[in-house]
């Protein structure tokens, strides 16, 4: 009778050693397939240099309902930006033509805003075209009216496209754009830099397009690029006898961060403008993925998104504690001038206060209420451009 009664008290032993066991396999299993899985998103939306040239097209999410004497009205698509309803200057992009936003005429009933509409490229939009809200504000450098001049740097993995606009007796402007891998990132900035004398020379860097790929074919967010912000250093080194000033918005930000921690030219810089800098990757990926669903309104948990980042490193070369060039702020010299809008969904704020919190004696950092990403001069123009050129002209060094 013992006999037949041992049987089952071990099975009923067992059964919870089997659950456990069972549980312990979903979670690896969970962690395992999930961090594979969001580690490829990480390569996909900021690593991969073929994707993220492939997803720069233009993305026609809101539609044109009518365009006349000097207006526009503009009626939600498949998406509603907040930028439509957000004062400020904006570009907005249609096949076949390009205009700037200006003031709002009339914000009506339903999904439908009307703003001013100045046309500087092609055609006015036609009734029911789609359309998409541009933050760069021109579609090419011609746009902005400036004589530039193409030129070749001479970089570590060959030649790479520039644009030159001449200027004055003064330090040479460096512009390096972010991972959109564009120069006109920055063109709007031009024009009030010209005006004010300064001759610019907007770079590009490895996986642009027409510029050299880098051999793992990888964004690696200043760690090698770099290097070719240190060609054309070296290269505005002979065409200037004033000095250089950085400027970078984005990824453009760790580029020059890390060219200030490595390179020995980083003597000849003698400010550095950042807009939006990504100056701790690590954090901004973490940002990111807080926001990113799971299921439903369930958002990524931070355990799974620190295993994707560990994939993420093991699978395609991520060094997340050198992409945080916050990590020794004392490495810096030279006085940062920082704008960052508030509500910045893809680099976190959070990173340009804490670099100006660690180092209040030579950053100054402009907030910019009610604006996302690289989108503090769209809010007001004229007040960014003359805070950054009141700081440049301080800045500059005494002539010889």
């Amino acid at each position: 009778m013992g006999r037949h009664e041992a049987a089952p008290t071990r099975r009923r032993r067992r059964w919870p050693r089997r659950l456990l066991f069972g549980v312990l396999a979903l979670v690896v299993l969970f962690y395992a397939g999930g961090g594979w899985y969001f580690s490829s998103v990480i390569d996909q939306r900021a690593l991969d240099g073929a994707e993220r040239r492939a997803s720069l097209d233009p993305e026609y999410d809101v539609v044109v309902t009518s365009a006349a004497d000097g207006q526009v009205t503009i009626a939600r698509g498949s998406e509603w930006p907040d930028e439509l309803t957000t004062p400020g200057l904006w570009g907005l992009r249609w096949d076949g033509g390009y205009g700037q936003l200006g003031d709002i005429v009339a914000s009506g009933e339903g999904d439908q805003v009307t703003r001013e509409l100045t046309v500087i490229d092609g055609s006015p939009p036609a009734a029911g075209s789609p359309a998409e809200v541009d933050p760069r504000a021109y579609p090419s450098i011609e746009s902005t009216g400036l004589r530039s001049k193409d030129l070749s740097v001479p970089g570590p993995l060959g030649d790479y496209p520039a644009w030159f606009v001449n200027g004055k007796d003064l330090p040479l402007v460096i512009v390096v754009h972010g991972n959109s891998m564009s120069r006109l990132d920055n063109v709007r900035l031009l024009p009030a830099l010209h005006r004010a004398g300064f001759p610019t020379l907007s770079i590009t860097y490895r996986n642009d397009e027409g510029a050299p790929e880098d051999p793992s074919g990888k964004l690696r967010y200043g760690l090698t690029e770099w290097e070719d912000l240190e060609a054309a250093v070296r290269f505005a080194e002979g065409h200037t006898s004033r000095g250089v000033f950085l400027m970078g918005d984005s990824m453009g930000g760790g580029v020059i961060a890390s060219f200030l921690q490595r390179s020995d030219l980083a003597r000849l810089v003698d400010a550095v403008v950042l807009d939006a800098p990504m100056l701790d990757f690590s954090s901004t990926v973490d940002d990111n993925a807080s926001r990113e669903p799971l299921v439903g309104s369930v958002k990524l948990p931070s355990s799974l998104t620190y295993v994707a980042k560990q994939l993420a490193a093991w699978r395609f070369g991520v060094d997340w504690d050198q992409l945080n060039y916050l990590a020794d702020t004392s490495r810096y010299d030279v006085p940062f001038l920082v704008f960052h809008g508030e509500q910045d969904t893809t680099v976190p704020i959070s990173t340009s206060e804490a670099f100006a919190q660690a180092r209040p004696d030579i950053v100054t950092l402009a907030r910019c209420p009610g604006v996302d990403h690289i989108e503090c001069w769209n809010l007001d123009p004229g007040a960014y451009e003359r805070q950054m050129l009141r700081f440049l002209r301080d800045a500059v060094p005494p002539a010889a």
